[in-house]
């Protein structure tokens, strides 16, 4: 399975997940271990209480991408982590499960270890419709075309 992750508004932690090998869930706030809330209903109440909303939408795009981040990502899984501008992208492979430091600054705090597989591959090897596949508006989601993603990278690292 293959994962599309942002490294924050702006890209502003690429850097240091690639340094720190690690991908963030780059939010404010959730000043606890997601490990620690049991039932989707608990989330879903912590998510409505961070966010000041009781929009059932919002509130559900929250709690999937939490879900995601902390249950549905498995190791060995990819991810896939764009640059600022999303004009490349890292491609890192998940090596432990879901972290929480919070001695880390907020926007650390909930963390997957990852080993990173290829720094900076060109988005233009990717197809007009995996770039707007990727183009989506989520901080973390389940990415299509995983096949088609690794081919275009072995045809460009063959170059």
């Amino acid at each position: 399975m293959m994962w599309l992750i942002r490294a924050g508004r702006n890209a502003t932690y690429y850097d240091v997940i690639l340094k720190m090998q690690k991908v963030f869930l780059p939010w404010e706030g959730y000043h606890y271990n997601f490990k620690s809330i049991k039932t989707k209903e608990e989330l879903r109440t912590a998510v409505g209480n961070e966010k000041q909303t009781d929009n059932r939408t919002s509130v559900a795009t929250w709690v999937g991408q939490i879900l995601d981040f902390v249950q549905k990502m498995q190791i060995d899984d990819y991810v896939l982590i764009p640059s600022k501008g999303s004009h490349t992208y890292a491609l890192a492979v998940i090596t432990g499960d879901y972290e929480y430091d919070p001695n880390q600054c907020e926007c650390l705090q909930h963390s997957r270890p990852i080993k990173i597989l290829i720094e900076g591959f060109p988005r233009d090897i990717l197809s007009q419709h995996i770039q707007y596949s990727l183009g989506a508006f989520r901080t973390v989601f389940q990415v299509k075309y995983q096949e088609e993603i690794f081919q275009a990278i072995e045809e460009w690292k063959e170059q």
